[in-house]
Parts: structure tokens; C-alpha cells; sequence
């Protein structure tokens, strides 16, 4: 690849900041995102109302510490269906105005922003940090299966077992990477498979 190539598809990411002209706060994070939630808290304590949506990931447990900045405000979860399920619920409640902000791996940033579209928040309306991995899910063009946290040019599909070839081509409405089968035209030549998205 060349320098200075830049992957259109790819989405922005960046470090989190408060927005202007909020109405309200909505914070999702999981695992090491926690510290990019307090790094947020650092800048100040908005005036406007906050909810902090926290997923724990074993030893990475910023819990406590979010408790102590956070308050009332925020809801802690053990499993990353569970917290997902609450931010879809918690958003009902939303209003116009409301700013959205997530961190943690981009499996799951992205596992939130569907949800998020569900209640017509537009993904550019989403401040979003990835947080302590470059794992990438990774779409099955083949199967239509999901396979989430990869971290090599070529996994076995989470559903189907093919050899795929992890593109850099991101789909927004998928909320994944590309995988095609790299052994299609000739079957069990497959190359070496590398630990490149750490």
C-alpha cells in the first residue's frame, strides 16, 4: 500500500470530546473504553444530563472508577448483550439534541451504532474512539455471517468455516469488514495467515 493511501470506506475515528449545543449526553462504552470515558470526565462535567452505558471485560473493569466520577448516571453491565439491550431501551427516552459518544472495540462500537440508526441517529452524529485492539469484524460475503474481534489477514467464518480474506473495505451498513474466501478458485491454497490488527 501506498503512503498517504487512505481507505475511503474506513470511518474516522478520534478521541472523545464533549459536544456543543447538547441537549444531553449518552456515553456507551465497553472494557478499556472505560478510560477513554474518564479521560472524557476530565475535560469537565457537562451541565447538561449524562448516561454512561458501561459493559465490563474481565480484567478490564473501570467500573468503580466511573462510579466515583460518573454517579447516578451511570448503569454497569456484565455482558455486552445486556448493555446493548439497555442503551437500545435508554433510548426511547431521548430527545432531540442528545449527543452520542462510544468507545471500546470497533466490533462493538459498531454493534452500537446499528442500534443507534434504529432510533434515527445518524453515524455521523456518533463521536466514536477505538479503545486497546485493532480487531475488526468481519462480514462473510458468502454466508451473510458475522464474525467478530478478528485480528488476522485470513479467519475461519464464524458460521460457514471458509477461509476468508479480510478486506480493507468497511461497510457502514454492515458494520464490518469485507471477507471473501481466499482459497475460491483453488481450493486448500491458503496463504499464511498473520496477526496484523492487534
Amino acid at each position: 500500500m501506498e503512503r498517504g493511501y487512505k481507505i475511503r470506506s474506513k470511518p474516522d475515528y478520534q478521541s472523545l470530546a464533549w459536544r456543543d449545543k447538547a441537549l444531553a449526553h449518552f456515553v456507551v462504552a465497553k472494557g478499556k473504553g472505560g478510560m477513554a470515558v474518564l479521560q472524557l470526565f476530565q475535560q469537565m462535567y457537562p451541565r447538561e444530563p449524562v448516561h454512561v452505558v458501561y459493559v465490563r471485560d474481565g480484567a478490564d473493569d473501570y467500573s468503580a472508577l466511573l462510579e466515583k466520577v460518573i454517579g447516578e448516571g451511570l448503569h454497569c453491565y456484565d455482558a455486552e448483550q445486556e448493555g446493548l439491550f439497555a442503551f437500545y431501551r435508554m433510548m426511547d427516552a431521548c430527545r432531540m439534541g442528545t449527543q452520542f459518544y462510544m468507545a471500546g472495540s470497533e466490533s462493538f462500537i459498531w454493534s452500537a451504532v446499528k442500534l443507534a440508526k434504529l432510533h434515527g441517529v445518524q453515524e455521523d452524529d456518533v463521536m466514536k474512539q477505538i479503545v486497546a485492539t485493532l480487531a475488526r469484524p468481519v462480514y462473510c460475503v458468502h454466508c451473510k455471517g458475522m464474525t467478530p474481534e478478528v485480528t488476522t489477514n485470513i479467519v475461519a467464518c464464524g458460521k460457514c468455516g471458509r477461509k476468508l480474506f479480510v478486506r480493507d473495505h468497511f461497510s457502514r451498513l454492515l458494520g464490518a469488514y469485507m471477507g471473501l474466501q481466499v482459497d475460491a478458485e483453488n481450493p486448500g491454497d491458503v496463504p499464511a495467515i498473520e496477526e496484523i490488527y492487534r
